[in-house]
């Protein structure tokens, strides 16, 4: 059922939207985490509902066929709702991160003298409505605690008789929040992007035992500092390639097998490898036989696969979740090695780490189940392209953040102990991006000079709407911006952005950025760093 059709779903989207948006200010992030939060919630339902022997349906009177009120109305659904949607945005803003208020410096500061958890607990009952046992439970507090924290915030604002509930309520981001937005959003929960509760739970049909041929990646390890490239062979060139790797097998000694090579072996083996969002595991009986499925929805085919959306996969006899420890239970995207098993069904690889997760999608960058790093192959980095929706591709020096040695400085370093943003306006730089044909680039400007800006890896664009509020004091439509997004996914600089110095090396190279060809650099960026400052 489509995100139209449905309005139990629609209402679980826009509190988690809203939820997420709050704390990050992102419509990106809050979309994103809205969809995994209600994705989560379908899962646990629809586990729920099958445990209990059969679907859960309601009555005119919002009644499950059991007689007991539907999931979406239980204090269960909120708790669920708020923790996925927490966990998806734990990805990219660290917890202990208080959220940027525009009701002056005040109140952030007394926001960030409270613990994570305490916080949570404060705007979980006066942002986001829950009940105080309820937003207690949501945060892992102790419900008694409430008013101890109140006055804790309260103490640290301006006025020592302020009212905090109104206070926070004039305060609550979510008042920029528009249909237009919410609209945006909903779209990701249309009939094309199936939900966990729409995966298969019947016995599957076993999937063709060949798979449609596959493009030949280059996975080789070696030289892994140049630049990446994809090879495109014909079946003729594959098996001389095939003769000459023999050959060379036996007559020079191999090394010892590193991480990546384990990796390559992986996808040699497999009859499928492919990027699969979070999915949940449901018992089947095949042959008088207990399996383990899971109905897993796929983001790219990076080797053989079917057509469709979704791959069936057994995980009988393994971990259940396969994934990195971590606060989120439900991982992002996963990276599976598949063949095919018993029953005709896709299975990953016998041993460790034939099911990796994809802890960046941007990069991308790999864990093992322990949280390891699991190094890719060039080539089957390169092939990857799960980049979040909306992003636009940047110039990249194909080099991590904080990877740059710097060199020079464009612009004026300010003197010691002086703040940079107290120099007058005809010593700052500013960021100009520009975005045409699905490609953006970045330049910097500064006395009349302008140079083109190429970016660590991971670093994307994206357009968002930038908050704001009336003179009135109702939000605003706010205006469109373009935005470098860090290795995190999370807002670097803006458009027309100004500062006093950005600091680089030249590439040696010029290019072509908003009509002007100019002289390239890279720029130096700390990973997980910002230049924006509310």
């Amino acid at each position: 059922m489509g995100a139209a059709d449905d309005p139990e779903r629609i209402i679980l989207h826009d509190d988690a939207y809203r939820y997420a948006f709050r704390r990050s200010r992102s419509a990106r992030l809050a979309a994103e985490a809205a969809i995994e939060a209600v994705e989560a919630v379908e899962g646990s339902e629809a586990e729920d509902a099958e445990r209990a022997g059969g679907p859960a349906t309601a009555d005119a009177g919002g009644r499950t066929n059991d007689g007991a009120p539907l999931a979406h109305d239980g204090e269960r659904t909120r708790i669920l709702l708020v923790a996925a949607a927490r966990a998806a945005l734990e990805r990219f803003l660290p917890p202990s991160l208080p959220p940027r208020v525009q009701a002056g410096s005040d109140l952030h500061a007394a926001l960030s003298a409270l613990a994570p958890g305490e916080r949570e607990f404060l705007l979980l009952h006066h942002w986001d409505g829950l009940a105080v046992g309820t937003a207690a439970r949501a945060s892992g507090q102790d419900a008694g605690g409430l008013p101890d924290i109140e006055a804790a915030c309260a103490r640290r604002l301006a006025e020592p008789a302020i009212d905090l509930a109104a206070v926070l309520a004039s305060a609550d981001p979510a008042r920029a929040v528009s249909e237009e937005d919410l609209g945006r959003s909903h779209d990701a929960l249309s009939p094309g992007a199936p939900s966990d509760a729409d995966l298969p739970v019947e016995a599957p049909s076993p999937s063709p035992s060949t798979p449609p041929a596959e493009e030949p990646l280059d996975l080789s390890v070696e030289g892994s500092g140049s630049r990446r490239r994809r090879i495109r062979t014909t079946v003729g060139a594959a098996c001389l390639l095939l003769i000459v790797v023999a050959l060379v097998s036996a007559l020079i000694p191999r090394r010892a097998a590193g991480p990546a090579e384990d990796t390559a072996r992986l996808y040699d083996l497999a009859e499928v490898v492919a990027i699969v969002a979070a999915s949940n595991v449901r018992p089947t009986v095949i042959d008088d036989e207990v399996r383990m499925l899971r109905g897993a929805r796929v983001v790219q085919f990076l080797k053989g696969g079917e057509t469709g959306r979704v791959l069936t996969v057994d995980v009988t006899g393994r971990s259940t979740l396969e994934r990195t420890y971590g606060r989120s239970f439900f991982p992002p995207n996963q990276l599976m090695f598949l063949v095919q098993g018993e029953h005709g069904i896709l299975a990953p690889i016998e041993g460790e780490d034939s099911v990796l997760t994809l802890v960046n999608r941007r990069v991308p960058e790999a864990a093992t189940v322990t949280g390891d790093p699991a190094p890719l192959p060039d080539g089957l980095r390169d092939a990857i392209h799960a980049m979040p929706a909306g992003e636009i591709p940047l110039g990249t020096s194909g080099a991590p953040p904080g990877a740059l040695d710097p060199a020079a400085v464009v612009g004026v370093r300010p003197p010691e102990g002086r703040d940079p943003q107290d120099l007058p306006g005809t010593l700052l730089g500013t960021f100009r991006i520009h975005a045409e044909d699905g490609q953006a680039c970045v330049l910097f400007s500064f006395n009349d000079r302008a140079i083109l800006l190429r970016w660590p890896e991971g670093f994307t664009a994206h357009e968002r709407r930038q908050p704001g509020s009336s003179i009135d004091g109702d939000p605003a439509t706010g205006r469109r911006v373009l935005t470098v997004l860090n290795d995190r996914g999370y807002p670097y600089v803006d458009d027309n952005r100004s500062t006093p110095f950005i600091r680089g090396v030249p590439a040696g190279e010029r290019g072509e950025c908003g009509g002007q060809e100019l002289e390239v650099w890279d720029i130096a960026v700390d990973p997980g760093s910002t230049l924006l400052v509310y």
